[in-house]
């Protein structure tokens, strides 16, 4: 197999090169962008042709039909092949310098690079869109991100609990910012909604993980059981049954052990008014947050919080995952103060994670005063 680095100023000029000095039977290895100077990208495609047979660029060459080509290597031609088709986007990128700039822009912010494409196409097909106007372009663009992300108001409306208590569980990876954000939603629901809410904690593991929930308990004047196991867990659910909500954190879990996941299983069985918030961080890789909410997805979860904004000048990752599942986010956690640092997911903080021209009040936060719970740590 012979395998060459092509580079051009746009893709479908770096496919010309690959198909001239390859063939059209060429496999693509991969795709990405180039950075040539501060101000200018080039696209770098990676291919490759079988040498079973000669090469040849003529029209009665033809490579094998039957090769095996390896799952990975048709799922990457596949993708390419759905990037090609779409001719519209392609010339309006190449012709167009507001577009590609838009394109460069929101790869650099962290969005994955098939979302942009597919977003990207989708907008330049809006009708009467005149492709050389950025704003034109930007507003078409959110137009097709905030129909396709979802977004929940959480607790809006609580069911009745009908002897059966509504809880919230708090789960995730180690390190995130569970408790924390507990605490948060604890305090809203109860200085902001009046609501009777009682806390549990689960999270036995971690060392002064109990202490400092029930420090949060006590300051708020909220009932507060720690549960071991799945019968403790059931019988504070049950000393809890009058009240409104009942929160709940649990342990730190590392979604590579696939017994941890299991663990949440086992605790929570299969109630259907447990509702699972998956905290993720928004300091977290891209692919490792794809990978957390692939693994919790077992649980049944049914909305995302986000920790960690004002830790990070990229959130692209943030958008990425609301591209990827079904999904909504709810919270937005924005620093450590308590109440104060607790957002609700809204269209407009989302489009200001990737629109410099959107302001991002990091650390201010929707849900307290200066006379909330402050906690460092």
């Amino acid at each position: 197999m012979q395998v060459k680095t092509f580079r051009a100023p746009h893709i479908n000029k770096a496919l010309e090169q690959v198909k001239r000095e390859l063939g059209p039977d060429a496999i693509i290895l991969a795709n990405k962008q180039v950075a040539i100077s501060p101000t200018e990208c080039h696209v770098e495609v990676t291919a490759a042709i079988d040498l079973k047979e000669p090469v040849s660029s003529s029209p009665d060459h033809r490579v094998d039909k039957d090769i095996d080509i390896q799952g990975d290597l048709r799922e990457i031609k596949s993708f390419l092949s759905m990037l090609i088709s779409s001719k519209d986007y392609f010339t309006h990128l190449q012709s167009q310098q507001p577009l590609a700039e838009i394109y460069h822009a929101l790869l650099t912010r962290g969005l994955d690079e098939k979302q942009v494409y597919m977003l990207l196409s989708r907008a330049v097909d809006t009708p009467k869109l005149d492709s050389s106007d950025p704003k034109q372009v930007l507003d078409a663009f959110c137009h097709q991100l905030l129909n396709k992300v979802k977004l929940s108001r959480p607790f809006q409306q609580i069911p009745p609990s009908n002897g059966f208590v509504p809880a919230f569980t708090f789960v995730g990876p180690t390190g995130v910012g569970k408790t924390t954000t507990l605490a948060k939603v604890a305090a809203h629901l109860k200085i902001k909604r009046g609501l009777e809410l009682g806390i549990i904690s689960v999270d036995t593991y971690r060392i002064g993980a109990v202490e400092q929930l029930r420090t949060y308990a006590n300051i708020l004047d909220l009932p507060f059981l720690v549960a071991q196991n799945k019968t403790e867990f059931d019988h504070a659910l049950d000393q809890f049954r009058h009240l409104d909500v009942v929160l709940v954190d649990t342990t730190g879990k590392n979604y590579l052990i696939r017994q941890h996941i299991q663990d949440l299983q086992d605790l929570f069985g299969k109630r259907s008014k447990i509702h699972h918030f998956l905290v993720l961080s928004s300091t977290a890789k891209d692919e490792d947050l794809r990978q957390t909410i692939l693994h919790f997805r077992a649980i049944n979860i049914q909305s995302l919080v986000f920790t960690k904004i004002d830790e990070t000048m990229n959130h692209g990752g943030i958008i990425n995952q609301l591209l990827r599942f079904p999904y909504p986010a709810s919270y937005l956690g924005t620093g450590q103060r308590v109440p104060e640092d607790l957002e609700i997911a809204t269209p407009k903080r989302l489009l200001a994670f990737l629109l410099p021209t959107t302001s991002q009040s990091h650390g201010k936060g929707s849900y307290g005063s200066s006379s909330g719970i402050t906690q460092k740590g």
